[in-house]
């Protein structure tokens, strides 16, 4: 068995790896989504959008 101080430096560190992995797989930049997602092309999208200063 570990001592304390020897297992929660392990700990640290493997967290650290895993931090850093997942780091490493996200991508380094993302399209920007459509507002709203599921306009039209023309853009209209058959809804008006709320007027959430007076209809809320």
């Amino acid at each position: 068995m570990l001592p304390a101080h020897l297992a929660a430096r392990l700990l640290e560190q493997r967290r650290a790896q895993e931090s850093a992995e997942f780091a490493r797989q996200l991508p380094l930049y993302a399209d920007d989504a459509p507002f709203p997602p599921d306009a039209d092309r023309d853009g209209e999208t058959g809804h008006p959008l709320p007027d959430w200063a007076t209809n809320y």
